[in-house]
């Protein structure tokens, strides 16, 4: 006597927002398996007005029957599967694409049924059928095209008494291993079901995974899978301090996603840690411009620091280095507006924006404690570079008693430009 059960746990593939509309199909069908079972008797409804059969008078049963489930045990496998496959969809496609998927396909795999029990198929002739079976097989069929990098983990119970042998345990299966090992599982009993005598609706199973793939075409799911794959080869590269493969495989991305942030931002960290610098230059610019084409101000400061600490500070042009520092400087950071101007100062000191982050360095340390002495000699800088007019003359109005105090300080341009908060 020998047992084995086997059932998906999840996929090995995070998920970046919480799956509301899986969770919200779950709860529909649990709720109207309460209906089912316990509710509809009492209200002179018959559930089975709802189930699908070929050639009935209610169409509308080939969409009713999807939500309808024959016992809990086919409930809970269904449940089952919706949890594993539906978040990663959801969260790669979209909640409406998703709610768009589920109703097609499970219409469609409801619809092969209907020709497998018109022609008597498999010794089905003249069943009905309910639940969200052939929805879910689409959604494998979608997982097959989409995630075929990723691996199912699998709970598995080995139960053999005879052998004394009882065993669990979980294993991560490929995806294009276990999705094409289910459909021949399914293939295999529908060819045994006319002996067998079970009750499965195989052709909606086999029905809805046709489906599933022709609609996964259709959308380019196939080609978004191949990026997919290159973005996991990619972050596993850079884990294991593979820096160029990692470029490579960013690179494949951008091939077929030619705006995705995060491929720019790993291809552009792998050019730094590679030690070309010039291409990852070019990296870090080509995400500021996509961040500041779509608004995303904060993002495009968040590039702006990363490519300076990894000395790449002539990213910016004077214009945007100045857009910068105000930008730092309205949000309340002072020392990081503090070394935008330096930088701006130091790499633009004859332009009117390189001379104005001057100004603006002197008034910044002014204002803080205990950087008065740097703030003078800054001063000094400014007495001495600026040309006669308006920052000159507010220079000498607004710190004429400060600069006579520090008449005897060290004149003159600092040995460096000093760093903020030096």
């Amino acid at each position: 006597m020998y047992f084995f059960y086997f059932f998906p746990l999840g996929l090995d593939r995070p998920t970046r927002r919480r799956p509301l509309l899986t969770w919200a199909f779950m709860a529909t069908l649990v709720v109207v398996f309460v209906w089912q079972r316990w509710l509809a008797p009492a209200t002179g409804r018959d559930p089975y007005d709802f189930v699908f059969f070929p050639g009935n008078d209610r169409p509308w049963t080939v969409l009713t029957a999807v939500f309808l489930h024959g016992s809990w045990l086919h409930l809970v496998g269904n449940l089952l599967y919706l949890h594993v496959l539906g978040p990663p969809l959801e969260d790669r496609l979209g909640r409406l694409a998703l709610a768009g998927l589920v109703i097609i396909l499970g219409i469609g795999g409801n619809l092969a049924h209907g020709v497998t029990s018109v022609f008597g198929w498999f010794g089905q002739a003249d069943v009905g059928v309910m639940g969200a079976s052939g929805a879910i097989a689409g959604l494998m069929a979608l997982i097959l095209l989409r995630l075929y990098s990723a691996r199912v983990v699998v709970a598995w119970w080995v139960f053999a008494p005879l052998g004394g042998q009882n065993r669990v345990g979980r294993t991560a299966v490929a995806v294009p291993w276990a999705v094409p090992l289910w459909v021949l599982l399914q293939v295999v009993q529908m060819l045994l079901a006319p002996h067998t005598g079970a009750t499965v609706s195989f052709g909606a199973h086999l029905g809805g995974f046709g489906l599933g793939v022709l609609v996964g075409l259709a959308l380019g799911e196939w080609r978004a899978g191949r990026a997919e794959a290159a973005a996991a080869r990619a972050r596993a590269y850079f884990r294991a301090g593979h820096y160029l493969p990692s470029v490579g495989a960013w690179t494949e991305v951008l091939a077929t996603r030619p705006e995705d942030v995060e491929a720019m931002t790993g291809l552009a960290r792998g050019l730094v840690v590679a030690g070309q610098t010039r291409e990852a230059g070019l990296a870090w610019r080509r995400l500021w411009d996509l961040h500041r084409r779509e608004r995303r101000l904060g993002e495009a400061l968040k590039v702006y620091d990363e490519a300076t600490r990894a000395g790449l500070g002539g990213l910016l042009t004077a214009a945007e280095l100045a857009e910068v520092a105000r930008t730092k400087e309205l949000q309340g950071d002072k020392r990081g507006a503090l070394d935008v101007y330096h930088r701006l100062y130091e790499q633009h000191p004859r332009d009117p924006l390189g001379q104005r982050a001057l100004v603006r360095i002197v008034v910044l340390r002014r204002g803080g404690a205990g950087d008065v002495e740097t703030a003078e000699r800054w001063l000094e800088e400014a007495r001495r570079i600026l040309p006669a007019g308006p920052w000159r003359e507010m220079l000498e109005r607004e710190f004429r008693p400060a600069a006579a105090r520090g008449a005897g300080a060290p004149a003159g341009r600092p040995a460096r430009l000093h760093p903020a908060g030096s």
